[in-house]
């Protein structure tokens, strides 16, 4: 075996091969001047190439600047390997999901030293009109191999930098959110629907957890005693569109709230269901502490797997098609969760911590897109607070 090619597994979990050859120094830069390829299927062919480049190293006809001209889509490939050790497996496979489907069909099959500013600027006029609200991380993450490749230096700076970006027009928006009696009546029938979606959506709405937060609880995190949760994980999409539990979204998301008396009292009533249905299959109802609150189905064997989030939505469209309400994201629980703490006069910095947002700005954008008449009754609660 050639011990100058290396096997490596490639972010996706495909194998590949890669080698390396050293030409010794530049005369000008006094750097080391050196041949990477990677990417092939076998070692075949990898070795096949490393022996063709070494006789014309040999013969003196290879010629580095024909042969360190690489397109962007291997620029791209020899990035997300470096990128894929420096970021969770969520955000990776986001990236790796973006610069496929919308950045490699219109720039990969170009050399990286002959894109244009002008190429660019098509690419984002397209993602631009295909998705005005994240075309801008499609900017971000082609920046991100044009650097790769300055870093490479195949390229002198990157054509992605003198864009213009396309603008839309501002538009009023407001977070759908429920007010207290709406709140209510969906809970109601959330209850006659289904202890276990009462619980979930209970809990979703009066502690304002992630969803994610909220599927990956266990009841160790669970202090009943004193009245406390502690969010110490999330579920999120990895690689191959797989489900995957790590930890929380920032620093700010690992948090301990506290729980209202009413909260606790509705989780230790969905605790005493799930272990009736525990002892239908022969569990060990005493051993739950490491088991998900919520696992659908009363505790399918094995327990211990989360609720889909398919399930989670199906759900919430029946319960409010049943209360007659109008439809709210599972994450608008959330963003009601935090109008319900501004009605009753908590401060932003009380609201941020509760929700475990990295920045107040994320917790004053919230209220900013309430309903006038909600923001003016949040300032009035406030105001009487002040003069009392």
């Amino acid at each position: 075996m050639n011990n100058d090619i290396k096997e490596y597994t490639t972010p996706s979990g495909n194998k590949r091969y890669k080698f390396t050859i050293y030409l010794g120094r530049d005369a000008k830069t006094g750097r080391p001047r050196q041949i990477r390829k990677q990417g092939y299927k076998t070692q075949n062919e990898a070795k096949k190439d490393f022996l063709k480049i070494q006789v014309q190293i040999a013969n003196g006809t290879y010629s580095p600047d024909k042969q360190r001209r690489l397109k962007f889509e291997e620029v791209y490939n020899q990035w997300i390997n470096y990128y894929s050790s420096t970021v969770k497996e969520s955000t990776l496979a986001t990236t790796i999901r973006m610069i496929e489907d919308h950045v490699l069909p219109m720039l990969g099959k170009y050399y990286v030293d002959s894109i244009t500013m002008l190429e660019c600027q098509k690419a984002v006029n397209k993602w631009f009109k295909e998705a005005p609200r994240t075309y801008k991380k499609y900017i971000r993450y082609t920046n991100k191999v044009f650097k790769y490749a300055m870093h490479l230096e195949l390229i002198d700076g990157s054509p992605m930098d003198k864009v213009l970006r396309p603008k839309q027009p501002p538009k009023k928006k407001y977070v759908q959110i429920y007010n207290k009696d709406e709140l209510n009546q969906y809970l109601t029938v959330a209850k006659d629907f289904r202890l276990e979606a009462y619980t979930l959506f209970y809990v979703l709405a009066y502690t304002g957890l992630r969803k994610g937060e909220a599927l990956t609880l266990e009841w160790r995190d669970i202090d009943f005693l004193h009245r406390t949760l502690t969010v110490c994980r999330t579920l999120s999409k990895g690689l191959n569109d797989r489900n995957i539990i790590q930890t929380p979204k920032t620093s700010n998301s690992a948090r301990t709230i506290v729980l209202t008396s009413d909260t606790v009292w509705v989780l230790k009533e969905w605790q005493r269901e799930q272990r009736k249905s525990e002892n239908v299959i022969s569990l060990n109802s005493n051993v739950d502490e490491d088991r998900f609150v919520f696992n659908g189905t009363y505790n399918r064997y094995p327990a211990n797997l989360p609720l889909s989030v398919t399930c989670v939505a199906n759900w919430n469209s029946l319960i409010a098609k049943k209360a007659k309400l109008k439809h709210i994201r599972v994450h608008d629980f959330r963003h009601t969760h935090a109008s319900l703490l501004f009605d009753s006069g908590a401060s932003m910095k009380d609201v941020k911590e509760r929700l475990g947002h990295a920045s107040i700005r994320t917790t004053m954008d919230i209220y900013t897109h309430l309903p006038k008449k909600r923001r003016e009754t949040t300032m009035n609660r406030f105001s009487q607070y002040m003069e009392s």
